[in-house]
C-alpha cells in the first residue's frame, strides 16, 4: 500500500515539474514578485508617518476613549509648549505659516511634524463618535432601491440583508468596536495591503494557474507522446495525478506570491500595533462610508480570511481550465479562453441593468470576488455586499467546476487519444 502510494507521488511530482521548472513560469513569478515589490517600496515614503499609530496606541491604548483622548491632548499642549508656542497646539498650529516653518531648524521641524500628525489623530478621535452616528441608514437604503428596481422576491430579499446590515451597524455603534485607533483613513491603507496588493497577487495567481494547469494537462499532446504515454500500463490513469499536480502548483504558485509579497509589503509597514484593531474602526474610513463588515473583525482575522477565500478562488480557476484544457488541447489557447471567460464573468453584470434578477444571479461569479478583496465580508448597497456573499459563491463555482472537470475526464477516457 505505501509503495503504491509512494509511486501516485511520484508521478504527480513529476506532472508538477513539467510546470516549475518552465522557464517561462519561472521568469513569470520573479517578475511578478519584482513588480510588487517595486509597488511596495514606491510608497514607502509614507512610512515613518504611519509610525504614529504605534506610539499612540502604546501610550493612550488600542481603544480611543475619553480618559485617552484628554490624556492626549495634555500631551499634544505640552509638546507644544515646549516648541514656544504661548497657547494649545491647534492655535499654534493654525498660526504655523510656512515662512515660520522654514525659519525653524531641521529638529524643531521634525518635531512641528509629529505634533501636527499627533494632534491630526487626536482631531479624528474627537470627531468620530458625531461622524460615525450620522450615517444614515435610511438613505443608504433609498439609494440601494433607486440604484436598481427591484420587486418581488428579490426586493424582499435585498431589502431583509439591508435590515440585518443595518443591525450590525447599529451593534458597532452600541459596542463602541468603531473606535479603536488605525492609520487615518486618508493614507487608505487597508486599500493599499488589499484592493492593490492581495489583488495583485490573486490575479497574478489566475494568470500564472492558468498557464501551468494548461502545460500540465496538454504536455504529451504538445510534445507529440500521447500516444506513448496514454498506451502504457498506467495509461489514461494519468489524468488524476495531473489534476492533483495542477492543485499542488496552483497552491504553490499563490504561496509563494503571497508569502514574498506580504513579507516585503509588512517589513515597509509595521503593523505591529494595529493586528487586534476591528477592520470597522471608524478611521478605517476611505471613502463614502467606512468599512462596516458583516462580524467583528480584526485586521489579522480579516487578512487570513481573504487569503483563504483567494485562495479558493485561484484553485476552482485551476480545475476549469483543467476542464478546458482536456477539449481545447493547447496551453496557449485555452490560457487566452480561459482568462477571456473570466473578463467576461466580470463584465456580464453590467449588461443585465435592465434584469435585476438574473444581474443578481450573475453578480456571484468568480471575477467579482476575485477583484474585490478590500470589500469582503463588508455590507453596502450592491448585490456584492450581501452576507454570505463569498461563501455562497465559492460553493457555486466549486460545484460548476467540479461537475464540469467530472465531465470531461469522463470523455477523455473515451475519446481519441489524437
Amino acid at each position: 500500500m505505501k509503495a503504491a502510494s509512494g509511486k501516485a507521488m511520484r508521478i504527480t511530482w513529476h506532472e508538477m515539474k513539467k510546470a516549475i521548472t518552465s522557464p517561462v513560469i519561472v521568469v513569470l513569478l520573479v517578475l511578478f514578485i519584482v513588480f510588487n515589490g517595486f509597488q511596495i517600496f514606491s510608497q514607502s515614503f509614507l512610512r515613518d508617518e504611519l509610525k504614529i499609530v504605534n506610539d499612540i496606541t502604546s501610550s493612550y491604548g488600542n481603544a480611543i476613549t475619553e480618559a485617552g483622548l484628554l490624556e492626549m491632548q495634555g500631551d499634544i499642549d505640552g509638546d507644544a509648549e515646549q516648541l514656544g508656542a504661548q497657547q494649545d497646539a491647534e492655535m499654534y498650529l493654525e498660526e504655523m505659516t510656512y515662512e515660520k516653518y522654514e525659519q525653524v531648524n531641521p529638529a524643531g521641524q521634525k518635531a512641528i511634524d509629529s505634533l501636527s500628525l499627533n494632534y491630526t489623530y487626536y482631531a479624528l478621535g474627537m470627531d468620530l463618535e458625531a461622524r460615525y452616528k450620522a450615517i444614515d441608514m435610511e438613505e443608504l437604503r433609498k439609494d440601494l432601491f433607486d440604484a436598481v428596481p427591484m420587486e418581488g422576491r428579490l426586493a424582499e430579499f435585498m431589502g431583509g440583508q439591508f435590515t440585518k446590515w443595518e443591525n450590525r451597524y447599529k451593534e458597532i455603534v452600541e459596542t463602541e468596536e468603531y473606535k479603536e485607533w488605525f492609520f487615518a483613513g486618508h493614507y487608505r491603507m487597508h486599500s493599499e495591503l488589499f484592493r492593490s496588493l492581495v489583488k495583485n497577487i490573486a490575479v497574478q495567481s489566475i494568470l500564472l494557474v492558468v498557464l501551468t494547469t494548461a502545460l500540465i494537462a496538454n504536455y504529451e499532446v504538445e510534445q507529440r507522446t500521447q500516444f506513448t504515454i496514454y498506451t502504457t500500463k498506467k495509461g489514461r490513469s494519468i489524468i488524476w495525478h495531473k489534476f492533483r499536480a495542477c492543485l499542488h502548483v496552483s497552491l504553490l504558485a499563490f504561496v509563494l506570491l503571497a508569502g514574498c509579497s506580504l513579507g516585503l509589503f509588512f517589513i515597509v509597514y509595521d503593523y505591529s500595533s494595529v493586528w487586534n484593531t476591528a477592520v470597522s474602526s471608524g478611521l478605517n474610513w476611505e471613502y463614502k462610508l467606512p468599512y462596516i463588515t458583516w462580524w467583528p473583525l480584526t485586521v489579522w482575522q480579516y487578512l487570513v480570511l481573504v487569503l483563504v477565500a483567494e485562495l479558493f478562488v485561484v484553485l476552482i480557476v485551476s480545475v476549469l481550465t483543467f476542464m478546458v484544457s482536456l477539449y481545447i488541447r493547447n496551453s496557449y489557447f485555452t490560457w487566452i479562453i480561459c482568462l477571456s471567460m473570466l473578463i467576461a464573468l466580470f463584465l456580464l453584470p453590467s449588461f443585465l441593468n435592465a434584469f435585476p434578477v438574473l444581474q443578481f444571479i450573475a453578480s456571484l461569479n468568480l471575477s467579482l470576488l476575485l477583484m474585490n478583496p478590500h470589500m469582503y465580508f463588508t455590507g453596502g448597497t450592491t448585490f456584492t455586499m450581501i452576507q454570505y456573499f463569498e461563501l455562497w459563491t465559492i460553493l457555486l463555482w466549486l460545484v460548476i467546476s467540479l461537475a464540469g472537470s467530472g465531465w470531461a475526464i469522463r470523455r477523455f477516457y473515451k475519446r481519441d487519444v489524437a
